[in-house]
């Protein structure tokens, strides 16, 4: 008799949703709350996004809060990264340490194991966050009860990736957010170190390492994936 895994306790966790107003951020803020959390910060540059998912978590019975920030700004980071910890609780890397409990996710893209034309700063900035993150989940195996997860999903069907074709759609068809987030949330309750989307995105990355240069290419031309971006019409 095979038991089913146990899935981790969120009722006492605190969980910071980077990009949380909208897309897979904002569903990832609904899985989280339907399974428990105890309170949501949200991360986001556009409040009124940022508003409307707050107002919906707590509807839904989670306590909530949001703070505009962006990402990609250092010092904006650190500034919001103060206020969150003196309004919720200290949820970063030396803390999490120091309590030893804590999880980091990535939601990255198989794009950081396989690039395409025509994304080169994209593929180039998932490829370098896939190296961070492999990095640290290594660095991290002696640190009892702080963990991590990288998720790689396929094209997803959300407004950024808008227009975006590959050559059998209905063979290869893009991901919903929501199921990205149920994976994803599921991933960190499970401990998972790794999560490609869909399964057969494994397949890929063993023939990635196996064929050669050129035969790679011919399989990127059959499938579509080297013109896929011509007729990209998605957000930057």
């Amino acid at each position: 008799l095979v038991l089913p895994p146990k899935l981790r306790d969120l009722s006492r966790e605190s969980v910071l949703v980077t990009g949380g107003g909208r897309g897979i951020g904002r569903h990832l803020a609904r899985e989280f709350a339907e399974r428990g959390a105890r309170k949501i910060v949200l991360w986001g540059r556009t409040e009124k996004c940022l508003k409307e998912t707050t107002e919906e978590i707590r509807q839904m019975g989670t306590e909530c809060h949001y703070f505009i920030c962006d990402v990609g700004n250092r010092e904006e980071v650190y500034q919001t990264a103060k206020a969150v910890r003196e309004k919720t609780t200290k949820a970063f890397l030396p803390r999490m340490l120091e309590l030893q409990n804590g999880h980091i996710v990535c939601l990255n893209s198989v794009l950081a194991l396989s690039a395409i034309p025509g994304a080169i700063d994209y593929c180039t900035s998932k490829a370098s966050a896939f190296a961070f993150m492999e990095s640290l989940t290594l660095g991290l195996l002696d640190c009892p009860g702080v963990n991590a997860t990288t998720v790689l999903p396929f094209h997803t069907s959300t407004e950024m990736f808008q227009g975006m074709r590959v050559r059998f759609p209905n063979l290869f068809p893009p991901l919903k957010p929501e199921t990205v987030a149920r994976r994803t949330v599921e991933a960190v309750q499970l401990n998972q170190a790794l999560l490609l989307l869909p399964w057969t995105m494994n397949i890929l990355i063993i023939l990635k390492s196996i064929l050669p240069q050129a035969a790679l290419e011919e399989i990127h031309r059959f499938s579509g994936t080297y013109t896929c971006m011509n007729t990209f019409k998605g957000r930057t």
